[in-house]
């Protein structure tokens, strides 16, 4: 007959081994992981590079189009350029932006001025009146 405290004897000598078990497998596991997971990621990254190449090309495919349609001839990843049309462009940019800056200093100022004028301001309803005129 088995006592109590030989199962409880048993039953403890089954639980170390169990740990020690779970403890070797927990390393194997770690690693495993550890010698995978840098090719799994090496064949994710190379997927997702694939990936980027198909789309740069076909981007590229749709820029050398674009460039033709506007006059430009592309040929092998050459791109010959009207020099004399592109400094047109460049300073109908230069004129735009010219423009848009000396716009925005009027905005500017009639802000600075309306402040002024609401700190000079008799009473509420001339600052609302001032207040409004650049709201």
């Amino acid at each position: 007959m088995i006592t109590d405290d030989q199962r409880k004897a048993f039953a403890d000598l089954i639980k170390d081994a169990a740990r020690r078990f779970e403890s070797g497998f927990n390393d194997y596991f770690k690693e495993l992981k550890e010698d995978l997971t840098p090719k799994l990621e090496a064949k994710s990254r190379a997927k997702v590079m694939m990936e980027n190449v198909r789309s740069l090309k076909g981007k590229l495919a749709e820029s050398l189009n674009g460039l033709r349609r506007l006059g430009y001839q592309v040929d092998d990843g050459m791109i010959a350029i009207d020099y004399d049309s592109h400094d047109d462009v460049r300073r109908e940019l230069e004129e735009v932006k010219r423009s848009a800056v000396e716009e925005r200093n009027k905005s500017i100022a009639k802000f600075r001025k309306a402040i002024f004028d609401v700190w000079s301001a008799q009473d509420v309803e001339q600052a609302k009146r001032i207040a409004a005129e650049v709201l």
